[in-house]
Formats: structure tokens, C-alpha cells, sequence
């Protein structure tokens, strides 16, 4: 009787991991206490990157993602923001971008043309910008502790808006997680 419980209990954890209910044993094993990290969709094909799973399942245009990994070839560690603007008519050519929050602390980073992409999907012209931000990430982490953070990309047409609470507090998940992996 006792054998029959042990076997169904150790088919039931195998088929829980096999299935999906449970994380990975990289996961289940990790020194991390972030929650909400998963395999990145954004990342290349040469990078085992992660994100926050509402930055990798959002159906909705966000302005701001940042991902985090290491590079397949090397194990060396990364962690990239990618800001992008979704407009229906034409590129706004934006040529900075300022984050800011309500303390009054300012990021703002010069964007160089040749890093720029810019393609049509569906009914958006879509500009993106990836940038890598590995030696910033401490300080990234403090500045999205605020509540408020604002984005504006300036440019032909300039672009602002406030990022909405989970979005923020997802981008906040990543750097903590990007931290971790930083100092371990």
C-alpha cells in the first residue's frame, strides 16, 4: 500500500515536469527570488535571454522591454532595454529618448541611426531601439522604485506618455533578476 502512494506521488511530480505545472529545475534550483521571469520571446537566436512573463505575453504596444541572459557562445551576461513606438502614418525619426520619473531623475540616451530599426507590421510602422545597459542596472533598479516614470521619445513628432503600473513593476522584476544574476 505504501508503495502504490510513493509510485503515485512520484508520477505525479514527474508528469507535473513534464507537463509544465512546475518550472524547469533550472528554475525550481535557482538562486533568484524573482518572480514572474521567463524565457524571453525577444531576444536573439545567439542569447538565452528572460524577461517578465507580462513584458513576453502582453497583446498590448509597449513602449519599453528590457531582457536579461547570457550569450550561447560565450556565457557571458547581458541586459538590453529596447524601447519602440507604434505609429499608424509614418515614423516619428525619433533621435533621443528620455525616461524620467517624479523625483526628477532623468535617463536619456542618444539614439544612433544605424542601431534603429524601423519595419511595417499590420497597420504600424514600428521604430525600435536596443540599446545594452549591463553596467546601469543598479542604478536603472533604483530609478524605477518610483511610482512615476515617463518616457518621451523626441524627434519629428515628439511621443510621451506614463507607463502604466504593471508595466513598470514588471520592468522593475527584470532588474532585480538581472541584479541577482550580476551578484550572485
Amino acid at each position: 500500500m505504501v508503495n502504490k502512494k510513493i509510485l503515485f506521488l512520484v508520477l505525479l511530480v514527474v508528469t507535473c515536469f513534464y507537463s509544465g505545472c512546475i518550472s524547469p529545475l533550472e528554475r525550481v534550483f535557482s538562486t533568484s527570488n524573482v518572480s514572474g521571469i521567463v524565457k524571453s520571446r525577444y531576444g536573439y537566436k545567439n542569447q538565452s535571454s528572460y524577461t517578465h512573463k507580462f513584458l513576453n505575453a502582453s497583446i498590448k504596444a509597449l513602449p519599453l522591454i528590457i531582457t536579461t541572459g547570457t550569450f550561447k557562445n560565450s556565457d557571458k551576461q547581458f541586459t538590453e532595454i529596447e524601447f519602440k513606438v507604434y505609429n499608424k502614418k509614418q515614423p516619428i525619426n525619433y533621435k533621443y529618448i528620455e525616461l524620467f520619473n517624479s523625483k526628477g531623475d532623468k535617463w536619456e540616451w542618444e539614439v544612433y541611426p544605424k542601431h534603429k530599426k524601423i519595419k511595417k507590421e499590420r497597420h504600424f510602422i514600428i521604430e525600435s531601439y536596443r540599446i545594452r545597459i549591463d553596467s546601469q542596472v543598479k542604478e536603472l533598479l533604483k530609478f524605477f522604485k518610483d511610482k512615476t516614470i515617463y518616457l518621451k521619445f523626441i524627434g519629428d513628432v515628439n511621443n510621451f506618455k506614463k507607463l502604466d503600473e504593471k508595466h513598470r513593476d514588471s520592468l522593475l522584476e527584470v532588474l532585480k533578476y538581472a541584479n541577482d544574476i550580476y551578484n550572485p
